[in-house]
């Protein structure tokens, strides 16, 4: 059986804490954990449907930012001392990993 970095198209980038941002329909925040050209991993204090598209709204620290969309793939409590925080792993369902995207510019500027 293979692991699931062997089934994604792309390679994640580690960008914990470069990358935060909020769940445009909740307005709840979110810390990006890892992206790539095709989905993510992120951290909120909510869980989420699995099979939900959310809008998110991704911002670096200069200020770049970008609307994306996806579809839950995950969602599982993660320990963290103090809070409830849950990890969850988004697909992305409008960008095409094989062209410019706005994913991928943001995925530029934090390499």
């Amino acid at each position: 059986m293979s692991s699931p970095a062997d089934r994604r198209r792309s390679t994640r980038v580690e960008v914990l804490g470069k990358i935060h941002g909020q769940v445009v329909s909740l307005d709840v925040a979110l810390v990006v954990r890892e992206i790539s050209l095709g989905g993510m991993s992120i951290e909120t204090p909510k869980a989420f449907t699995v099979g939900a598209v959310e809008s998110f709204l991704l911002t670096l620290g200069d200020g770049a930012g970008v609307e994306v969309h996806g579809r839950v793939v995950y969602s599982k409590p993660a320990e963290a001392p103090g809070h409830e925080v849950f990890v969850t792993g988004i697909q992305f369902v409008d960008d095409d990993p094989n062209t410019g995207t706005p994913v991928g510019g943001l995925i530029t500027k934090i390499q």
